[in-house]
């Protein structure tokens, strides 16, 4: 499996895509911090009569926290962008048919799916890495971390790093699934982004509806939603850290994971490969 590694990570190295879209990845929280302040500039115009002020609301709101404790939720960029990467990276070695070299070299299945596996987590936490030292650069140095001690922000960046990387393996193993499920990049490419985009925005609707009518029947919101899958994700806030939260998130995010390598790798032992 080293021998394997050692051509995938050189390939890595000189692919195009990887880069452009390791750019981007790292780029996108400058773009995104630039965006907030422009539009806190632009309605700083409008504020004569009122004694907000827009810079100070935008460091009140804490956005620095707010970005690292999106990097839990499997719908962030930069784990669609590795997606994209990985899959398209990965699928080359069946579209060409590379891996039946690799068989031919009496090379294992399972060496050939573990290999390809740790690249697209490679892949995955590289991007998220890219991204999240660009948020803490540009975030910090734009709207600060508000009234957080150096040990409190010190485990948020733990913490998000960590819920970052559950992250990537749950949508890469995912995508690893799709790709040695279907050798078919179209699949493992349109399947894994439609259900991390749709199933986290689906939930939250559900939610949303469901807090409506108890609030319309009850007048009062009593059940916890925090228990629902990839949902809860959306609900972690690292400059106030929930320890209940964090383990209902990886109650759902760790066994998924490991059953898309399982299942990825029953299909792909049991695939005619000819």
């Amino acid at each position: 499996m080293t021998n394997i590694l050692s051509v995938e990570f050189f390939r890595l190295k000189k692919s195009k895509l990887f880069w452009i879209l390791f750019g981007v990845a790292a780029v996108f929280p400058l773009l995104l911090s630039l965006l907030l302040v422009g539009l806190a500039g632009f309605l700083s115009m409008f504020e004569q009569d009122v004694t907000i002020d827009m810079q100070d609301l935008l460091r009140s709101l804490n956005l620095a926290s707010a970005m690292l404790s999106e990097y839990a939720s499997v719908s962030h960029i930069s784990s669609l962008l590795a997606v994209i990467c990985s899959a398209i990276f990965l699928s080359k070695e069946f579209s060409f048919g590379t891996f039946r070299n690799i068989m031919l070299a009496n090379r294992s299945r399972g060496e050939l799916y573990a290999s390809h596996l740790i690249m697209a987590l490679t892949i995955g936490a590289s991007y998220m890495g890219a991204s999240m030292i660009s948020s803490l650069v540009f975030g910090g140095a734009f709207f600060g971390f508000y009234e957080m001690a150096a040990k409190e922000i010190f485990i948020a960046i733990i913490t998000a790093f960590s819920m970052g990387l559950v992250a990537v393996m749950f949508v890469q193993s995912m995508s690893c699934m799709f790709l040695f499920g279907t050798r078919k990049l179209a699949v493992a490419l349109s399947c894994t982004i439609v259900i991390c985009l749709v199933a986290p925005s689906t939930l939250s609707s559900i939610v949303s509806v469901v807090q409506l009518l108890q609030g319309v029947t009850t007048g009062a919101l009593d059940s916890d939603m925090s228990w629902v899958p990839l949902y809860n994700a959306s609900l972690l806030d690292v400059s106030a850290i929930d320890g209940k939260l964090l383990g209902k998130i990886l109650l759902y995010m760790l066994p998924l994971t490991a059953m898309f390598v399982s299942v990825g790798w029953v299909t792909f032992r049991k695939a005619d490969l000819k």
